[in-house]
């Protein structure tokens, strides 16, 4: 059983989507997705216009795969898209 570690991109729905909620909605989903599930860095990346994605880093287990996450995040109403920016077994 190995580790992966990810990284996405989260894109707000629209422009009204506050950063903060998006950011917790997000913390909130991924750590939900399951009890191994370590963030190792969150934050802001400026995709133009005032707008941002939240970036976040984390550490699981290969077993729970990600497309399920993948497709959790996508599923809330703050969420525009979500796109695999690195992904690598420990």
């Amino acid at each position: 059983m190995a580790d992966m570690i990810m990284q996405y991109r989260v894109m707000p729905e629209d422009g009204e989507v506050e950063y903060s909620d998006l950011e917790e909605e997000t913390k909130r989903i991924v750590l939900a997705y399951g009890e191994n599930i370590t963030i190792k860095e969150i934050g802001p990346v400026e995709v133009g216009f005032g707008l941002k994605a939240v970036r976040i880093n984390f550490q699981l287990d290969e077993n729970l795969g990600s497309e399920n996450l993948e497709n959790q995040l996508n599923k809330s109403n703050l969420v525009g898209d979500v796109q695999i920016e690195f992904m690598d077994r420990l």
